[in-house]
């Protein structure tokens, strides 16, 4: 029974960890101008299913910069659209020191040649459906849980090792007593 307890607190104790260190990234991201990095990566969640199957709505994507004469073929890059939203496409086409962008799901190539001064950089990984949880925790509901749930682990934590150690000091106060008679 001991060895169950025991990992089960360790599982709360990871998750808890997790969580805070969460917290800790996205208001960091709240600070750094709603920009979310870790190690030179820049997450975005990805809001519509033009790069389906290759990666999905919800999933995020981890942009990193790149000198745009490393871009190739067939990668995957984010960029400033001239109307003010960003755009993860892939490159199809390299022409005229411009970039021909596609979403994988897309039939036809995007319109717009991409200039080397809208590229904000090249995906390397993506998290499926990650995005998700950024979303429900930028909610009222989710920043509400994200702090609560961390601030009722340690109180309940607090008031089972005040519980225990009250016990431990009536039993103590009991044998003491005992002893005097």
């Amino acid at each position: 029974m001991t060895i169950m307890k025991k990992t089960v607190s360790l599982v709360i104790s990871f998750l808890f960890i997790l969580v805070v260190a969460f917290n800790g990234l996205l208001l960091y991201g709240k600070v750094a101008q709603g920009k979310t990095s870790v190690l030179g990566y820049e997450l975005r969640v990805v809001l519509s299913g033009s790069m389906s199957p290759t990666f999905d709505t919800g999933s995020i994507v981890a942009v990193k910069p790149e000198p745009f004469s490393d871009i190739r073929q067939g990668e995957i890059i984010t960029y400033a659209h001239p109307d003010g939203y960003t755009v993860t496409h892939r490159v199809v086409t390299i022409r005229d020191g411009q970039l021909i962008t596609k979403g994988d799901a897309n039939n036809v190539a995007d319109q717009a040649p991409v200039p080397a001064s809208s590229v904000m950089g090249k995906v390397h990984f993506w998290l499926p459906y990650m995005g998700y949880a950024v979303s429900l925790i930028h909610s009222k509901v989710g920043m509400f849980l994200l702090l609560a749930l961390p601030g009722c682990y340690l109180l309940i934590g607090s008031l089972r090792k005040v519980n225990r150690l009250a016990g431990e000091q009536e039993e103590t106060s009991r044998e003491q007593h005992a002893k005097v008679r």
